[in-house]
């Protein structure tokens, strides 16, 4: 990939913008030499030219906040590389998941979107893996498979009554059948990704053009 990267245009560096790949927020930017590039390739881990410090650097290199790679993609001009990492820790030396977080413009804080889910998901996996028995989700993954279904089973029963008019909100109802099913799914170590590239491959099959 080193070869395909146009270096010469910007004086040997090429900008490389750092993109959550869980969630497409855009945690970071720095730039890169051909050989921060290689290393980048060869350790999985991210590496860096510091223009200031005139020195390759580690990402996570004091705080152990690595950026772990899990994709690399080159924009239409070979001159600026995006890429899609798994995050340890903040991004952001201030604490921050991301290093923008300084508005030019108030726009008003943007409300919660689809990464809620996983956030839901990293949650849940921690209290299975470390939650103590006051815990919902680690006595309900403690019971079993047939009691997370079970529960499943009920959430959707209530969906069913509170679009009939019958229980709650259907919002309210919805939300808890989904978060029970998110709790098989973790349970069961099926990532929240695999579902949505279930989504993509289905929606692609029923929109291209033969």
């Amino acid at each position: 990939m080193a070869d395909r990267v146009d270096f010469e245009k910007g004086g040997g560096l090429v900008p490389a913008i750092v993109q959550d790949a869980s969630n497409g927020k855009v945690l970071m930017q720095a730039y890169m030499n051909r050989e921060a590039l290689i290393l980048t390739l060869t350790t999985g881990k991210t590496h860096f030219w510091s223009r200031t410090r005139r020195r390759l650097w580690l990402k996570g290199e004091e705080s152990g906040h690595y950026s772990l790679v899990q994709n690399l993609i080159l924009d239409c001009d070979s001159d600026s590389i995006l890429i899609q990492v798994q995050q340890v820790g903040p991004c952001c030396h201030t604490g921050r998941d991301s290093c923008f977080h300084n508005p030019i413009i108030e726009m008003g804080e943007a409300g919660p979107d689809a990464s809620i889910l996983y956030r839901i998901y990293e949650i849940i996996l921690e209290r299975i893996r470390t939650g103590d028995n006051k815990s919902y989700v680690k006595n309900l993954v403690n019971e079993g498979e047939d009691a997370i279904l079970k529960k499943i089973g009920e959430e959707s029963t209530e969906v069913i009554l509170a679009a009939k008019g019958r229980l709650g909100t259907i919002v309210s109802e919805v939300t808890d059948l989904i978060f029970h099913i998110i709790i098989l799914l973790a349970s069961k170590k099926i990532d929240l990704k695999e579902l949505f590239e279930e989504f993509d491959s289905r929606h692609r099959e029923k929109t291209s053009i033969n």
